[in-house]
């Protein structure tokens, strides 16, 4: 993590004019903040096992730091880092569409050698960053290609409307997300040191920008989008073989690391602003009194849960711009869950419900409950929804 605390003393002190603190007041001054970091830590370390609602940093050496909500790429190496507390609750289901690559295409190199952005490993790492969050049950990316490629046309860049509520209707999914790539410099900066003939060292920069779009299934419209930087670096170190050439001892990829924030930047607003919105599902199968849900305990499902039953009255649409609106959902009943297996839950009526069918919508018939948090935990959370 990097602290520059001491960086911002010396220039309050260079603009006030004060003097700066004596060897006794620097000690103290050190000592200072390495209890309130220490202090941080415990918090961090409460937080953490009681459950609570938080995002947090940790670094390579097991350093815990809160969340710090920004799009300063001074930071982005803490975002790495990004940790969730564990979450018990109803998780919604997403999926991830293809991204989309809307800079230059290719960057021109030495030799004409290209280099393509690679669109299938960030939305992988999408993937991941959104599984992470402990919020989400994010469905497999190869069934999500599966279902995008019978439902799009291989002319269409950008999902449509339309085609947003077909996958999301096939894969089960509540919201949707893709990515686009607006900038793409894998070799922002290139910095050596040493004579090359014996030892070699040197930085290697990476900047990206990346835009990410949370959209809704059933009317295929866009709820959220978030424009994520994230600029990045990696010294690798190496002595010249009797060539002349090579010996590097570390090869990293500084792109992979800024597109790994980026996507961490993206998941954590996406938590952030789905924090408060129901888990959804549909009723999939009717066996007598047995009523199947598509939620099971992979999806946070628990028995005893009170699932409201919402009917499908029929598709709104706009009459004269064609666009699909949404459901015409009716309120008609309640259920209770009785057993739960890994991909499904068996529920029965609890009241009303009359001509519940295949199809009808269920969601939760109130809010889930956290558990009991300390003050500490609560002044720390960062990922309340603005």
């Amino acid at each position: 993590m990097r602290y520059r605390w001491w960086i911002a003393v010396l220039s309050v002190t260079a603009v006030l004019g004060t003097a700066l603190p004596s060897h006794a007041g620097l000690k103290d001054l050190l000592l200072h903040h390495g209890q309130k970091k220490k202090e941080t830590q415990s918090n961090i370390d409460l937080c953490i096992k009681q459950r609570a609602w938080i995002a947090y940093f940790k670094d390579d050496k097991g350093a815990l730091a809160p969340v710090r909500d920004t799009q300063n790429t001074d930071d982005d190496q803490d975002w790495i880092g990004l940790r969730f507390t564990d979450y018990d609750g109803p998780r919604i289901r997403l999926g991830v569409l293809k991204v989309i690559n809307k800079s230059a295409e290719s960057e021109e190199r030495e030799q004409n050698d290209r280099i393509e952005v690679p669109v299938s490993g960030i939305q992988e790492m999408l993937t991941v960053a959104l599984y992470n969050t402990r919020r989400f049950d994010v469905i497999e990316q190869k069934r999500v290609q599966e279902i995008v490629a019978q439902q799009t046309r291989k002319d269409i860049t950008e999902p449509s409307p339309r085609t947003i509520v077909n996958v999301g209707k096939v894969l089960g999914a509540q919201y949707l997300v893709y990515g686009t790539v607006n900038e793409w410099n894998p070799e922002r900066g290139n910095r050596n040191m040493g004579p090359a003939a014996v030892f070699k060292a040197g930085k290697k920069e990476a900047e990206v920008a990346i835009t990410f779009t949370l959209t809704d299934v059933t009317n295929g419209q866009i709820l959220f989008t978030t424009a994520e930087r994230a600029r990045l670096g990696e010294w690798s170190f190496g002595f010249a073989d009797s060539q002349g050439g090579g010996g590097n001892t570390a090869a990293k990829t500084p792109v992979s690391y800024a597109v790994n924030a980026c996507a961490n930047k993206a998941a954590f607003k996406i938590a952030r602003f789905l924090r408060d919105r129901k888990w959804k599902g549909s009723v999939v199968d009717i066996k007598g009194h047995d009523l199947y849900i598509n939620a099971g305990s992979q999806q946070g499902m628990s028995p005893l849960t009170k699932l409201s039953v919402l009917a499908v009255q029929g598709i709104v649409k706009d009459g004269e711009s064609g666009t699909l609106l949404g459901e015409d959902l009716r309120g008609i009943g309640t259920l209770e869950v009785i057993a739960v297996q890994n991909g499904f839950s068996v529920a029965r009526i609890l009241e009303g419900c009359k001509r519940i069918k295949k199809g009808d919508r269920v969601e939760l018939a109130t809010p889930p409950v956290p558990p009991p948090t300390s003050p500490e935990c609560v002044t720390m959370d960062a990922s309340q929804a603005p």
